[in-house]
């Protein structure tokens, strides 16, 4: 398969993407081990799997070096990019619980549980049936996809949004120093998920659009990483004590 640079560019940017956030992911995760607190590993998985969509356009550029045919078919395609979201905002919503609510987190797991079943069940179902509903290509890289898909994603993109900037507000609350650092890095790291994610998903862009939208995500995981993990050099710069 021989790509356009726009298509090789943009993949390439989904790698990059995808590298980042995971290693991001891990990076905060890893912190279990010092503070012994599950939070850690809950928001850093759902760090990881935030970029899901991001990974088939990765692989259809690296497939592309070995075979001039298709990398992935249409409904190989979908499956990478989608059936995992149900099971990340599931762990998501099970660290927001660990951090606020914690009174009411199996109301919020099986609520949500419920939900996410649903449409993991029904997306599997339309995905082995008729897979043409889930989304058109764009080009080899990129898809636009149908209602039942894109109002989905921008509803669990609503719902990070709104309770990511409910913890960051928490911490910016406590009046520690540092937790009120790490709340403003949140709530740039969500606002940026949110607006990146959405733009790279509802709009087509040239090559330069393109890629100011995957660097304005990208930085959503550096601000992300600040916020949860606040390394030394951070609280140095910005004068803060732990």
């Amino acid at each position: 398969m021989i790509l356009s640079p726009l298509e090789t560019v943009m993949a390439l940017f989904s790698i990059i993407i995808v590298v980042i956030f995971t290693i991001v992911g891990i990076t905060v995760a890893s912190k279990y081990k010092n503070t012994n607190e599950r939070v850690y590993v809950l928001v850093g998985i759902t760090w990881i799997g935030i970029v899901e969509a991001w990974i088939p356009s990765g692989i259809v550029l690296i497939g592309s070096l070995f075979t001039t045919g298709e990398v992935l078919h249409p409904q190989i395609y979908f499956l990478i990019a989608i059936v995992g979201y149900p099971i990340t905002t599931f762990i998501w919503i099970t660290g927001f619980t660990e951090i606020l609510y914690k009174e009411r987190q199996k109301l919020f797991q099986i609520t949500f549980g419920i939900i996410e079943l649903i449409y993991e069940i029904i997306f599997l179902y339309i995905l082995f049936t008729d897979y043409n509903s889930i989304g058109e290509f764009q080009n080899a890289v990129d898809v636009a996809y149908k209602p039942f898909v894109s109002i989905y994603i921008l509803l669990s993109l609503c719902l990070i949004l709104f309770t990511g900037l409910m913890i960051a507000v928490y911490s910016i609350k406590t009046g520690v120093p540092a937790n009120k650092l790490r709340g403003y890095f949140l709530i740039a790291a969500f606002i940026t998920l949110f607006i990146g994610g959405l733009l790279d998903a509802a709009i087509s862009f040239d090559l330069v659009g393109g890629v100011l939208v995957r660097l304005f995500v990208i930085s959503s995981a550096i601000e992300f990483y600040f916020g949860f993990a606040l390394p030394d050099y951070v609280k140095k710069i910005f004068k803060v004590e732990s």
